[in-house]
């Protein structure tokens, strides 16, 4: 049983994370998010096709498709299955968080295509070690502050993820499983920003604006 909730957490994370917040948040204001700016459905492009109205119920939904993920694996497994390891119980959620991260990068309803990850990702970790996750919010917006560009904040997301999983990890503050999403959304978020990687090269970047 234990092994059925392990195969059954990616599948899940996946189809979560596959629901285009962002393109259903403005298509209620007659815009198509896929043809504006970076075309990713995250919220900051949500912002430039029609502004926070749009913005603020992408990014929340966003949060909550990952966050929601790991949540509810924890949920059925002590409803369920009381008697399950906890290593396994920790690696069936980083699966499902990992897969809500995919799944919000190249999502099934979209010809698999979708944002960066960033929200997802600090969401999901958050869900999953409110402690890992609150210094990975806390540098993610210092560095959107600081750059005024959400690609930095949203690979800083998925590096500090990865580092903080795998250092509390080997001090032995939190299960090994967690390293596994991290790396996970590590790949997934690193592979969505090439583009945004040549731009920051190139001087080319865009920036947020508050209008």
């Amino acid at each position: 049983m234990d092994f059925h909730l392990i195969a059954a957490g990616p599948l899940l994370g996946y189809l979560l994370g596959s629901t285009p917040v962002g393109l259903l948040a403005t298509g209620l204001y007659g815009v198509d998010i896929r043809t504006v700016g970076s075309g990713r459905t995250g919220a900051t492009n949500a912002w430039r096709a029609a502004g926070l109205k749009a913005a603020i119920p992408t990014l929340l939904g966003d949060a909550l498709k990952g966050a929601a993920a790991v949540l509810l694996i924890r949920y059925l497994a002590g409803a369920f299955l009381p008697e399950m390891d906890a290593t396994a119980v920790a690696a069936a959620a980083a699966l499902a968080g990992a897969a809500a991260v995919v799944g919000h990068n190249w999502s099934l309803y979209m010809g698999f295509k979708g944002g960066a990850g960033g929200i997802t990702t600090a969401a999901t970790i958050l869900a999953i070690s409110p402690l890992i996750g609150a210094i990975v919010c806390l540098i993610g917006l210092l560095l959107i502050w600081w750059s005024r560009m959400a690609s930095i904040g949203t690979y800083s997301v998925s590096v500090t993820s990865l580092v903080c999983a795998a250092v509390f990890a080997v001090a032995g503050l939190e299960p090994w499983p967690y390293v596994l999403f991290g790396v996970i959304a590590y790949l997934a978020v690193t592979f969505s920003l090439r583009r945004n990687r040549q731009a920051l090269k190139d001087g080319e970047e865009r920036v947020i604006t508050l209008w």
